[in-house]
């Protein structure tokens, strides 16, 4: 828990002194007119969609090499860190694959069964238009799997005009920052008439291992080339687009896993269409990924022992469609689509350095494949009352193909496990069921409440159901342990419930939701009892493994965005973020659950420049998992101080510092380091960057 003392002081007294002086009558900080904003009207449910947290991508410095690292401003939403490009989405307790991240609209079939490659680390912080968290229970239009939610990013591209002529336009950044000695330089280029638009980007972000109070952490250098180029073609209400990204990622690495990237190669392919048929609105997508991926535990740190050098190939191949129509129906609008996925996995370990005779396939010929169709109406039941409902089958099958260990025919252990994963059958079928209901209710102008209810499916991942000999393969957790997956793991369903409220005046707006939601067969490590696993995971290096098991967990808080218009130049806003999870089948809390936290910023706004103090405050973390042995974590206070200004009129700049007073300080949801050779202790978490200034110049025009 979080005492009286450590609420009070440090960044958490904004909150309180944004709440004191928004409540209290008698208080006035303005010396001018106060900002007015416009009047909203508070509406049921809009035919336009959900309600969507927009991320202030302006407070988020383009150095930002992690885009994951901006979800820490979204209410509710949190980030595992596993190293500089590799942050997870984490929304209210759920992570990884039970989170559905859009990458321009794309399920991305990644290629890192450790999480090396998560979807936002293809939009790059210098390409990234927008960044939206959906609030409370994800629709079901809005993906296959949305159990933990829905986070939608947008890379930026070209726009059509009205002209008939080519009109062009231009973007250029370059950023440096000090805690790791980074730079990044981005590009982006467009030409657009009414009826054709193109577009060519690229960028590189570089940096060396960063800098925190007592060391360096290695290896934690990184190094990102990402580029691509787009068309666009519209008339008479139909238009088409296409766009290609290639993204490639050499030497960076990640201390609280087993090995670094050597390197992550990545093709990604997209065709899209929009049009109106009539009173028909229809919207169709068509995708493909490709992944090449390698890491080792050589390259940029020492092996645990000089025998012991290790190479993990891997590869993947993502084919993603999705085809909707919309219109109207009654007040509302009904949409009907149907949406998959196909992916396939391979990941092979060997020995390129001791042994060249050493293999392992961790996964081999591994398909996951998903189909799904929906229907959800969305409109005005009644006077100021809204509604969204929805309803999804998804179809989810996933094989594997048979493995093999280069030590099978000497070590009768790992005999044993490959011969239980090749006889069995290996075919894990799920029938996914999802329905939502959401009602939103216009009080009077400025005060609203929604209720929502909902029952989500997800069927388990290929790593927690074919990861058939103990390894370091934790789905993105890097907690330090090895884990072992079961192939007959039950799909994870949730029973969701919230409900919420949104309050505005001219002065400033608040909206808070409370959620609460249990999980049946919640996909939780677990310790061992295979005496076989046992034996193999102490050879590995861990007598203590976890193997993929289903529980029964509970997960509910409340998040809330909240603002203080002080005058027409001031502003004060943050947001604060609390999710409690615990294990329903025994007395346990669950696992790598974020502790109480918030942000508050402080604002002076002119028509050329911006200037914005911030405070990131982090209770300490008690709850844990004694099943896990995971240790608690401490809390901390951080303060930020950024500004930009038009030095004319297409050219800004802007400089910060974060961590200003050079704080030492672990997130809760950090890797646990397991490099010797660094300033880490093996064993801890790894901390977060010292104090670190940045700028950066954009030129701009269109």
């Amino acid at each position: 828990m979080l005492d009286k003392e450590q609420f009070m002081t440090g960044p958490f007294n904004w909150l309180v002194l944004a709440t004191l002086l928004w409540v209290s009558p008698g208080v006035s900080a303005e010396t001018e007119t106060p900002q007015q904003l416009p009047e909203m009207t508070v509406q049921g449910a809009s035919p336009d969609g959900p309600a969507v947290y927009p991320v202030d991508l302006q407070q988020a410095p383009l150095t930002k090499a992690d885009s994951a690292a901006l979800l820490e401003r979204a209410p509710g939403a949190n980030v595992n860190r596993n190293g500089p490009l590799t942050g997870i989405a984490q929304y209210r307790g759920m992570y990884a694959d039970q989170v559905n991240v859009l990458v321009n609209g794309m399920n991305i079939v990644t290629g890192g069964p450790n999480g090396m490659d998560p979807p936002l680390s293809y939009i790059p912080r210098a390409q990234l238009e927008s960044l939206e968290v959906i609030r409370g229970i994800a629709p079901v239009s809005s993906g296959l799997e949305t159990i933990g939610g829905t986070m939608k990013a947008t890379a930026r591209t070209s726009h059509f005009n009205s002209g008939d002529s080519f009109t062009p336009s231009a973007d250029v950044s370059l950023g440096g920052a000090s805690v790791d000695s980074s730079y990044m330089l981005g590009a982006f280029g467009a030409l657009a008439s009414k009826n054709h638009r193109m577009h060519v980007y690229g960028s590189r972000e570089k940096g060396d291992d960063y800098e925190f109070p007592d060391g360096k952490a290695r290896p934690s250098e990184y190094d990102r080339k990402n580029g691509g180029i787009g068309y666009g073609f519209q008339d008479n209400g139909h238009e088409v687009g296409l766009n290609y990204r290639h993204n490639r990622t050499d030497d960076t690495g990640t201390p609280s896993l087993p090995m670094d990237i050597d390197y992550i190669d990545t093709n990604i392919f997209e065709s899209e269409y929009n049009g109106a048929l009539g009173a028909y609105d229809v919207h169709g997508q068509l995708f493909y990924n490709d992944v090449d991926h390698k890491m080792n535990n050589y390259s940029l740190r020492n092996p645990p022992m000089p025998m012991m050098t290790r190479q993990n190939k891997t590869s993947s191949d993502g084919l993603g469609y999705r085809a909707d129509v919309g219109f109207a129906l009654g007040t509302g609008r009904l949409l009907l689509g149907t949406d998959g996925q196909l992916g396939k996995h391979d990941a092979t370990v060997t020995d390129p350095v001791n042994n060249p005779n050493f293999y392992v396939e961790a996964y081999n010929n591994v398909k996951r494949n998903a189909f799904g169709a929906f229907a959800e109406w969305q409109g005005n039941i009644a006077s100021n009352w809204g509604l969204l409902l929805g309803g999804r089958y998804t179809r989810v099958n996933s094989t594997s193909g048979d493995v093999s260990h280069f030590m099978a025919g000497m070590n009768p252990a790992i005999n044993t496990l490959q011969t239980q994963f090749n006889d069995a059958d290996k075919d894990n079928n799920q029938n996914n069921f999802d329905l939502v209901a959401k009602f939103d209710h216009a009080y009077s102008s400025r005060l609203g409440f929604n209720i929502e209810a909902g029952i989500k499916n997800r069927a388990p991942s290929y790593q927690q159901l074919y990861l058939w000999v103990p390894l370091q393969s934790t789905n993105g957790l890097a907690d330090g342990n090895n884990y072992v997956g079961d192939i007959d793991l039950n799909k994870e369903t949730a029973y969701e419930a919230g409900l919420g409220l949104d309050w505005h005046t001219p002065r400033g707006y608040i909206s808070p939701r409370i959620f609460y939601r249990y999980v049946n067969d919640y996909i939780q490590g677990t310790p061992a009892t295979d005496p076989t696993v046992i034996m193999v995971s102490t050879a590995n290096g861990d007598p203590s493994p976890l193997q993929w098991s289903n529980v029964d967990a509970r997960l509910y808080g409340i998040d809330m965005d909240w603002g203080v218009f002080l005058n027409s130049h001031w502003s004060l806003d943050g947001v604060i973020s609390y999710v409690r999870g615990k294990r329903d089948d025994i007395n346990d809390n669950l696992y790598r659950i974020a502790p109480l936290n918030g942000s508050a910023t402080l604002s002076y706004n002119r028509a050329n420049w911006w200037i914005g103090l911030e405070g990131v405050a982090y209770a300490r973390q008690d709850d844990v998992s004694k099943t896990n042995s995971e240790t608690k974590s401490a809390g901390y206070g951080l303060a930020n101080l950024r500004g930009g200004i038009d030095l004319m009129r297409n050219l800004a700049i802007t400089v910060g510092v974060e961590n200003i007073f050079d704080k030492q300080y672990q997130n809760h949801l950090s890797g646990i380091n397991r490099v010797a050779d660094s300033d880490v202790p093996v064993g801890e978490r790894v901390p977060g960057a010292g104090r670190n200034y940045y700028a950066t110049l954009q030129y701009r025009f269109n």
